[in-house]
């Protein structure tokens, strides 16, 4: 996916950077995924902690309703909007069966989307807000922010969680 740039609609270099950021999540999950064996990719840390399909799986479900938060905020500013419960998601739509090269391909539709919606943002409307039931005000600027660190902490879990599926993978 190509990187937003500084250049595009007159975006802040701080903004453009982070666009630019949020548009190599993408590949950077699917290098992750790029040399896990589907057991590894289902093998599971602990009975209750996810698995790597399911962490995948998750931020599908966050990008989607990131996505939602962002244009609530743009075109019903100031709109009362709900977390949602994750592990509850999770567990529902069945992540460890559904193939992660579909929910990776979904995710980076997604992601390309929003990353070429908001290089169109003014500095006015990444100032938009929605209010979040946890958070409270939430700015598009925010939100993005916010997916960044949710992408980076996620990256770490599934570093984290990959590592030790192949630890743990018998041997052949």
């Amino acid at each position: 996916m190509p990187a937003a740039s500084s250049s595009q609609l007159g975006q802040p270099a701080s903004t453009a950077k982070l666009l630019a950021e949020l548009s190599r999540m993408p590949a950077r999950l699917a290098d992750v995924f790029e040399d896990l064996s589907n057991w590894e990719r289902i093998w599971r840390p602990e009975p209750t902690k996810w698995n790597c399909s399911e962490i995948a799986g998750h931020l599908l479900d966050a990008e989607l309703a990131f996505g939602y938060r962002i244009r609530c905020a743009l075109a019903e500013p100031g709109k009362k909007l709900e977390a949602f419960a994750q592990d509850e998601w999770v567990v529902a739509l069945g992540y460890t069966d559904t193939p992660v090269d579909d929910t990776l391909d979904t995710f980076t539709a997604l992601r390309r989307n929003l990353v070429q919606l908001a290089v169109r943002l003014t500095d006015a409307e990444m100032q938009r807000h929605y209010e979040h039931s946890a958070r409270g005000r939430q700015t598009v600027l925010d939100t993005l922010e916010l997916l960044k660190i949710h992408d980076a902490r996620h990256l770490v879990q599934l570093g984290r969680v990959s590592e030790l599926a192949r630890q743990a993978r018998p041997l052949d």
